[in-house]
C-alpha cells in the first residue's frame, strides 16, 4: 500500500512518459482530484473486502428503530450497508418496501424491515420501530478524503493508471497513449473484479442441502 503523496509522485512519473508538451506541466493538484475521483467511483463499485466490517453487533433502542451507538466512523452513507441480520437469524432484513407497505400498520418488537434514517449519525432505521435486542449489520466504511500523509488501502495500479488515464484524455495531444492507458486501467480493474470473484461461496444456511435423510415408507 502506497500513501497518497506517493501515488501522486508515481501517476507524474507515468505521465512524464507520455509524449506531449503539455503533458510535462503537470499539476499535482490535478493529479491528486483524479486519484480521488477514481478512488470514490471504484470504492462504490463492489465492497471490497478491506473495506466491510462483518456482522458487527448492533442493539436497537426500542422505540424509534435506531441503534444506540454513533455510526458516524463507520457507516456514513445508507447505501454502504450490505446486510441486516436480527440477532441468530440466516435471514436478512428486507428494505423497507416504501410504496406498498404502511409503515404505521407494523407492530410488534421483532424486526422485519430496515430503511433510511434521517439522521447522520445513526443512517438507517429498523420496522418497526419498536424492535427489541441485536441485530448483525455487514457495512463498507468509506475513507475520509485523502491527504497526501495517509495510506491508500486500494490496488496502487488500478488508481495510477486511472488517473493518468483521465489526465492524458484531458490534455489530448497524445490519442494514442491515452487510448493504451484506458485499456491497462480497465484491464487491471477487471483483473481486481476477477480476483474478488474467485473466492468460493458457500451455500446460506437457509438453502443449503441437508446432511442426512430421512425416509418414510409409504403404506401400501
Amino acid at each position: 500500500m502506497a500513501t497518497f503523496a506517493t501515488l501522486i509522485e508515481r501517476t507524474a512519473t507515468r505521465l512524464s512518459q507520455v509524449a506531449g508538451a503539455s503533458v510535462q506541466l503537470y499539476s499535482e493538484d490535478r493529479i491528486a482530484e483524479m486519484i480521488q475521483h477514481k478512488f470514490d467511483v471504484l470504492f462504490d463499485e463492489a465492497f471490497w473486502g478491506q473495506f466491510v466490517t462483518f456482522g458487527e453487533s448492533m442493539t436497537l433502542d426500542g422505540s424509534t428503530g435506531v441503534v444506540t451507538i454513533d455510526l458516524t466512523d463507520k457507516i456514513k452513507r445508507f447505501e454502504d450497508i450490505r446486510a441486516i441480520y436480527p440477532d441468530d437469524s440466516n435471514t436478512p432484513l428486507s428494505k423497507l418496501p416504501e410504496s406498498t407497505l404502511n409503515p404505521d400498520t407494523i407492530t410488534g418488537t421483532t424486526p422485519a424491515f430496515y430503511s433510511n434514517s434521517t439522521s447522520a449519525i445513526k443512517v438507517f432505521k429498523v420496522w418497526p420501530l419498536a424492535s427489541t435486542g441485536a441485530i448483525q449489520v455487514t457495512y463498507r466504511t468509506k475513507p475520509d478524503a485523502f491527504v497526501p500523509s495517509d495510506v491508500v488501502n486500494f490496488d496502487e495500479q488500478a488508481l495510477i493508471l486511472g488517473a493518468a488515464f483521465d489526465y492524458s484524455e484531458d490534455d489530448g495531444t497524445n490519442p494514442a497513449a491515452t487510448d493504451k492507458l484506458q485499456n491497462m486501467f480497465e484491464s487491471r480493474v477487471k483483473q481486481l473484479r476477477n480476483l474478488r470473484n474467485d473466492s468460493p461461496i458457500a451455500l446460506d444456511n437457509v438453502s443449503r442441502l441437508p446432511n442426512s435423510f430421512t425416509f418414510t415408507e409409504l403404506a401400501s
